[in-house]
């Protein structure tokens, strides 16, 4: 996010400077089509991302995606993390699971209770809170502007008079009682309707604005504004635009009335500007032909002294423009050698990126290629790491357990549009319980994401599924890189679209894998993949599981709509279990975390 509005703002830094720069120098409608360059920047920037490698030296200039961080451990060094309890209740929150274990096609119901013998208050996430209040204050100002143009619109319909058509543009003339006369809304001219007089200028004007398309611009610039409401540049951005709009509507009625019509149309806006109204209609999506007293004269200089037609400095603007979008999308990485800590001493794993090492003990059938992840100490019990597949980098955030590793390890993987953050509730409690926990990203979020808005999910849904699965087989090969993991104890604990990507990497990775756990999870979607290279080929997960022998439980909520799923995967499963949660619904409840959380331990205590 912070990315998105160092690019946005400094887009419309240069914006504003090549305007001030270029004044005269290039055509209005030039220098208004520049603005386009913000939309576009919102539209394509959460997508687009290109890697570059940066050397040490320059990494002050340009900080690297991943810094990595060599450390020697010594045991007798080591410092546990101080510990301070805050808000701790004296209460006792009990909650009450039913362990069904399918077996034969039958469902044998067990009670287990669930206890959390404190309940600890997390902090405040403050980027959740910005969240809310950002996203809050956007679809209120949506809202009173939506609701602020439906009544414009309806007054406009109520009290218009029909006076005729604009022989040039086609567009329908209406007469209104409004001091905010002329104006274009949408296809139709509004003019005064008192004195039923109007002026060719003021047509001719707004005829212009239907020309250039205005009336869907400024809809985008009050989109771009609501979507940015918390920085003043595009604010400013918002207001220059919109001069720069109406400069480019009076160049174009030059052009189109002839050089010689300038006196009489500079006339005519001094003429509205000694009778400005005090009630234009400020925020709608109107393109009027008022404006201010001094946008008023700037309007009538540049009227009367026209800009020059310098394809040079459009040149140099626009390349200007693609150099600032283009560093906003740049993502650096590290070029040096990974350095990690093994076996308590400082080591380096020297690779060159073209010569990475294939995987070790791969079962899956697939191909790609790793390399040593990077590694990030945040404190003395969190790592952030750095993982490659195929040259591409993807996060996970390691928590461990007070003392000294090797630990057993538990991957996590989570539900798409979420965050890693949503589970660091549960990987603390796993690490507090001796269990250390790798959150994984969620990868290819983008992908799911346009496919879903343009209601091609399901074509061929298989490719970005097996992008993801292969993400996960590549977290698991370089799970040997990093000295605090025991390789021979990992589990995989998967959550609604990341328990199926779980499932099916499972399959695959038996011999690596100690247990899995998979919470709510999209069984069904994975029953019927579809690849670009094989348009006919079909998952059959549940064929899968049932030769999957490695022990699985998975839980559902009583009202689970996926529960019949789950059940026939548990059940298919030689080593599967189902769990039926009292609770009706995942909440973003710390408690409820917590209680799955604790379950999970429990599960994973029972395989030792």
């Amino acid at each position: 996010m912070l990315r998105f509005i160092i690019g946005i703002s400094l887009i419309a830094i240069v914006i504003m400077i090549i305007r001030r720069l270029s004044d005269g120098k290039m055509l209005k409608k030039h220098q208004h089509a520049i603005w386009l360059l913000i939309p576009l920047y919102m539209i394509v920037s959460p997508f687009l991302r290109i890697n570059i490698p940066v050397a040490e030296e320059l990494s002050f200039i340009i900080p690297s995606k991943t810094v990595t961080v060599a450390e020697a451990v010594d045991s007798g060094d080591v410092t546990p993390l101080e510990i301070t309890e805050q808000d701790v209740t004296e209460d006792v929150i009990s909650e009450q699971v039913v362990l069904e274990q399918i077996s034969d096609s039958e469902i044998i119901a067990e009670k287990n209770d669930v206890r959390i013998a404190n309940e600890v208050r997390k902090p405040v996430d403050i980027w959740k809170l910005l969240n809310c209040i950002y996203f809050s204050v956007a679809a209120v100002l949506i809202l009173l502007l939506t609701l602020y143009n439906v009544g414009f619109i309806l007054f406009c319909r109520r009290t218009r008079k029909y006076v005729g058509r604009d022989p040039e543009s086609g567009l329908a003339i209406y007469g209104i009682r409004h001091r905010g006369v002329p104006f274009l809304l949408f296809n139709k001219i509004y003019v005064d309707g008192i004195s039923g007089k109007y002026s060719e200028y003021a047509i001719c004007h707004e005829a212009c604005h239907y020309r250039h398309g205005d009336f869907i611009w400024v809809i985008v610039r009050y989109l771009v504004l609501i979507l940015n409401w918390y920085n003043p540049l595009i604010w400013i951005a918002f207001i220059l635009s919109g001069r720069d709009c109406e400069l480019a509507c009076d160049e174009e009625v030059i052009r189109v009335l002839g050089e010689d019509s300038s006196t009489l149309y500079a006339a005519t806006l001094l003429d509205m500007a000694d009778r400005r109204s005090k009630n234009v209609p400020v925020f709608s999506v109107s393109t009027g032909m008022k404006s201010g007293y001094k946008m008023m004269k700037n309007r009538i200089v540049s009227i009367m002294h026209p800009s020059k037609t310098s394809y040079k400095v459009l040149v140099m603007s626009l390349a200007s423009l693609i150099a600032v979008s283009g560093l906003s999308v740049l993502e650096p990485e590290a070029a040096e050698a990974d350095v990690i800590t093994l076996a308590g001493e400082e080591e380096s794993l020297v690779y060159d990126e073209n010569d990475v090492e294939a995987p070790v003990q791969r079962e899956a059938p697939f191909d790609y290629s790793v390399r040593v992840p990077s590694v990030v100490k945040l404190s003395d019990t969190e790592k952030e790491i750095t993982f490659y597949r195929d040259g591409a980098a993807f996060k996970g955030k390691f928590i461990t357990p007070q003392g000294k590793g090797p630990y057993k390890t538990v991957v996590m993987r989570n539900e798409y549009g979420s965050d890693i953050s949503d589970l660091e509730s549960m990987a603390k409690i796993f690490a507090e319980k001796g269990y250390a926990a790798l959150m994984v990203e969620n990868t290819h979020d983008a992908d799911i994401y346009n496919r879903t808005i343009t209601g091609s999910v399901n074509n061929h849904a298989g490719d970005i599924y097996l992008e993801q699965i292969l993400d996960i087989h590549a977290v698991i090969d370089e799970l040997r890189y990093l000295p605090d993991v025991d390789t021979d104890s990992v589990y995989l604990w998967g959550a609604g679209a990341g328990g199926m990507l779980m499932a099916l990497t499972c399959t695959e990775r038996q011999y690596d894998i100690s247990g899995m756990i998979l919470y709510n999870p999209n069984l069904s979607e994975a029953q019927y993949m579809k690849l670009s290279d094989e348009p006919k080929y079909v998952a059959r997960i549940y064929d899968m599981l049932s030769e999957c022998y490695v022990p699985t439980v998975i839980m559902e909520h009583k009202s689970s709509g996926k529960k019949a799923s789950s059940a026939k995967a548990a059940g298919c499963m030689p080593d599967g279990k189902m769990i039926i949660l009292e609770a009706d619904i995942w909440t973003d409840d710390d408690i409820f975390k917590d209680q799955i959380a604790y379950l999970s331990v429990d599960v994973f205590e029972s395989w030792k």
